[in-house]
């Protein structure tokens, strides 16, 4: 089992080998809209810097809202030569979930990181739905680590990437 870093015997505690033990976090404070764009681009608030020769557990908590016209698909930004798959959880991409229902049909897949991923909606640009992705990366090259979204389809109506969804990456090695 890696562990990340590793701790010698008599080795000095220094404040960054205390932070260096810690997960980062990032966090949506207010909601992000997007429209008329199917432009895949990177969120604002949930995008990080990560090493090179490293691995990392991360893990992507994403409310989302849109038209059934428009759309919500995603896919991730990583340093170049970074491997691994992610895992997507939500909503499947044909489904329209009544605004008092959190049911319906769901997907399960894994995917490329640029591979886009489309989500079901509740046919609203503000009544929400939920995804989550995530995996375990392995970086040859530092550089950033984000989310990407956009609309499906052009349309004049509001995507949105809500307030509260975060992002959790977390070093093993």
């Amino acid at each position: 089992m890696a562990t990340y870093p590793t701790i010698y015997a008599g080795q000095r505690i220094t404040s960054a080998l205390l932070t260096s033990m810690l997960p980062i976090a990032a966090f949506k404070a207010a909601n992000t809209d997007r429209t008329a764009t199917t432009t895949l681009a990177d969120d604002p608030d949930l995008s990080v810097q990560i090493a090179a020769n490293a691995t990392y557990r991360v893990v992507f908590y994403l409310h989302y809202a849109a038209t059934n016209v428009a759309r919500f698909k995603t896919a991730w930004t990583v340093p170049s030569g970074t491997t691994g798959n992610r895992a997507a959880v939500g909503p499947d991409q044909g489904v329209v979930l009544s605004s008092t229902s959190s049911g319906g049909q769901g997907r399960w897949g894994v995917h490329n990181f640029v591979t886009a991923c489309t989500y079901g909606t509740r046919d609203s640009s503000s009544n929400q739905c939920f995804a989550q992705e995530e995996a375990t990366i392995f970086t040859t090259a530092a550089g950033t680590l984000a989310i990407q979204w956009a609309q499906v389809t052009s349309d004049a109506s509001v995507a949105r990437l809500a307030a509260g969804s975060s992002m959790h990456v977390q070093r093993l090695a």
